[in-house]
């Protein structure tokens, strides 16, 4: 009867960590960096996320989206984003690309993630929070 508990009992327990390893590893979110997938040479077509910051004064605007150069600070990047941008991007600022590495050697993206402060500072006392803050 102890026996049964006790494999009943480490039944559940990997069940549990199971769930929860897969449930975590779906959140989390990994990039490669510009040098990392040009060592790797990934196949036309495969998607994947590059990461790095935005080289100031490479952001110029295209008919439905904006180009833009990354860099980890050993390699650049040419980015071609289709689509709006988050209202917190600009230059300098570290961002996470969704899309494919092209044959033109530039990474075209679709979706693009901000990294952020993590300071809040709620509005002040009467004042209304602007527009691009607000859900």
């Amino acid at each position: 009867m102890r026996a049964r508990v006790v494999v009943l009992l480490v039944l559940i327990a990997g069940s549990l960590a199971w769930v929860g390893t897969r449930a975590l590893s779906g959140n989390l979110v990994y990039y490669v960096t510009p040098t990392e997938l040009l060592q790797q040479h990934p196949p036309a077509g495969e998607r994947l996320r590059l990461g790095g910051l935005v080289v100031p004064g490479s952001v110029h605007q295209n008919g439905d989206g904006v180009d833009f150069i990354v860099t980890d600070g050993t390699t650049r990047m040419t980015v071609v984003h289709g689509g709006g941008t988050p209202a917190l991007f600009r230059t300098g600022i570290g961002v996470v690309l969704e899309g494919t590495f092209g044959a033109d050697g530039a990474f075209h993206s679709d979706t693009m993630l901000i990294k952020h402060g993590e300071e809040y500072r709620p509005p002040a006392s009467g004042e209304t929070p602007s527009p691009a803050l607000i859900g």
